[in-house]
């Protein structure tokens, strides 16, 4: 292994159960520490793990009646003091060598990552919702990951896409994607949809479709206005925007999402007739549903 040194971050609420048989073999793999951010986990995960497995690290984050994977990573990666940066869900059991291959495979200016494909083996239970269950697994250098400002927060729910998000803002800004192995992972917990979604405020339906909606044109306005990441406030009004447009979606087939862009004085107005003019650039996603069904597979 390289000089790089790891922080392994991992979050919890309500997988204490998940964590008994994944932090083993997280601890087991030499990183410089392994995080655990208990969020407001109503099993005290962070009691446990303090009482446990005194070698990593608890952070806490209270006062949270709803799961974020994203606030939560971010609180595990503001405390880390590694290089690289290692995301591991509470259900994910790596290989024995797992850091080690991932120094191989992670090279500097990169960062890596599980492609769909890469981790269909996994799924033994054969739900539709598990087919990503790995594409959260990240590993970035860490002064890149908080020059982006780390993921962004405001997705809400399961399969928002705030992992996604990041990954097109690093490249966005200079990093290579780099394609992990699956062997890296020896296993991933089985569980239900049931236990997935127990602790998101939105449903699945509402959750997907504002994220999509959302960080399609959160990135065409990153791309026109050269920002790694948008203003806070930007990003606030343009999230509730594509909230309105899903919630819309579950009425009509066709919704769509105009956002304005850049607004310019125009140099020349007389040539047009006026005395002064401004052009403007809009960015519009349209989201356009066929054959409505009942309720989606599971």
């Amino acid at each position: 292994m390289g000089a790089r040194k790891y922080s392994i971050i991992t979050v919890s609420k309500g997988r204490l159960g998940h964590l008994k048989q994944t932090l083993p073999r997280m601890l087991a793999q030499g990183a410089a520490e392994l995080i655990v951010v208990d969020y407001t986990c109503p099993e005290r995960t962070g009691d446990y793990v303090e009482q446990h497995f005194p070698e990593a690290r608890v952070v806490r984050v209270e006062g949270e009646t709803y799961f974020s994977n994203w606030k939560a990573r971010n609180a595990g990666a503001a405390a880390a003091a590694g290089d690289m940066l290692v995301f591991c869900d509470a259900d994910t059991i790596l290989a024995k060598d797992a850091l080690a291959r991932i120094d191989e495979q992670v090279p500097e200016r990169s960062f890596g990552f599980f492609k769909r494909d890469a981790t269909q083996g996994f799924n033994k239970k054969g739900l539709r919702l598990a087919l990503n269950q790995l594409r959260g697994f990240h590993v970035i250098p860490t002064p890149t990951f908080r020059a982006a400002q780390g993921y962004d927060e405001l997705f809400e729910g399961y399969a928002a896409g705030a992992d996604t998000d990041l990954e097109d803002r690093l490249i966005f800004i200079g990093l290579t994607p780099a394609r992990l192995d699956p062997t890296i992972v020896e296993e991933v917990i089985q569980h239900g949809n049931e236990e997935r979604l127990e602790h998101h405020r939105e449903p699945i339906s509402r959750s997907y479709g504002t994220g999509l909606i959302y960080r399609t044109a959160k990135f065409a306005l990153l791309k026109i206005r050269r920002l790694p990441e948008l203003p806070l406030e930007t990003r606030r009004n343009l999230y509730e925007s594509a909230r309105t447009a899903a919630e819309t979606l579950q009425e009509e087939d066709t919704v769509a999402l105009s956002v304005g862009a850049n607004k310019n004085a125009i140099g020349m107005p007389l040539q047009l007739g006026f005395e002064s003019a401004t052009l403007q650039l809009s960015v519009r996603v349209e989201v356009a549903g066929k054959k409505r069904v009942d309720k989606a597979p599971d």
